[in-house]
């Protein structure tokens, strides 16, 4: 079966509001999303800190390098720990690899001890990473994103496509949690994804639905340098997240393509 990577986007999963919250519903549909889809595609799961990781690592000037690395591995493995939990309790035959403990920064950038990823693959489960502080030779830690986990795990593992689960249910013209009137952008390929990143340059929607300029950079390069396609979609739409799993379609979300 095709390969998908999957991300429960951190401000879907959790309250980002709220410190230290957990969207209960949010994870009851990735439990939905997941036993559905796991009949049809392969699965690597990854997940976003949220409200977890993000108010530690933005205590940094308080606490120093070295209680930051420390507290933000305290707070990813304990958020990791709930959505795996609650995974497992559903019947998902799922493995957590703790990030920092396969992935450090060396001289030469990011590198990534990948084989026992790949044996959890071949074996039928769904290994499960997120975003997390990994070791890093210049200094304390280097903070990995989920996207730069899936941007190096590709070339790697060659995933047919990749699955943003996020509250938001695609890239919008605008914060469309703020106004009434934002408009979907369905498609972003070569012709118009400068156009749009221009456009979401003074946006509220790219703080919003969790940096989506990074994002459609990433993902974009992936498609350009390896035919990767990517989709964002809701992920408290069942159909719409299963569709997109699965068959790499959408009625309401957004196709990122080369």
């Amino acid at each position: 079966m095709d390969l998908v990577f999957v991300k429960a986007g951190g401000s879907w999963i959790t309250f980002k509001d709220k410190p230290f919250s957990i969207d209960y519903r949010a994870l009851e549909k990735l439990s939905e999303i997941l036993s559905v889809s796991r009949e049809y595609v392969r699965i690597l799961l990854g997940h976003g800190g949220g409200s977890f990781a993000h108010p530690v690592v933005k205590a940094c000037n308080v606490y120093g390098d070295r209680v930051t690395l420390i507290l933000c591995h305290k707070a990813t493995k304990s958020l990791n720990h709930l959505i795996v939990s609650r995974l497992i309790d559903y019947g998902l035959e799922t493995i957590s690899f703790q990030t920092s403990s396969i992935f450090f920064r060396d001289r030469s950038g990011v590198k990534v001890f990948i084989e026992p990823v790949k044996l959890a693959l071949d074996k039928g489960f769904i290994p499960v990473l997120y975003g997390d502080c990994i070791l890093d030779h210049r200094g304390y830690y280097h903070v990995l994103s989920t996207e730069d986990i899936f941007g190096i795990m590709a070339p790697l593992l060659r995933p047919k496509r990749i699955v943003y689960l996020e509250r938001v249910g695609g890239i919008y013209t605008k914060d469309p949690l703020k106004h009434r009137d934002a408009e979907l952008i369905p498609l972003i390929n070569r012709e118009n994804y400068r156009e749009i990143l221009e456009m979401l340059e003074g946006s509220h929607g790219i703080d919003v639905t969790g940096g989506m300029r990074t994002k459609i950079e990433n993902t974009v390069r992936l498609a350009r340098e390896y035919g990767i396609e990517s989709i964002i979609v809701s992920g408290s739409d069942l159909k719409e997240a299963v569709k997109a799993i699965t068959r790499g379609r959408v009625d309401k979300g957004t196709l990122i393509t080369w």
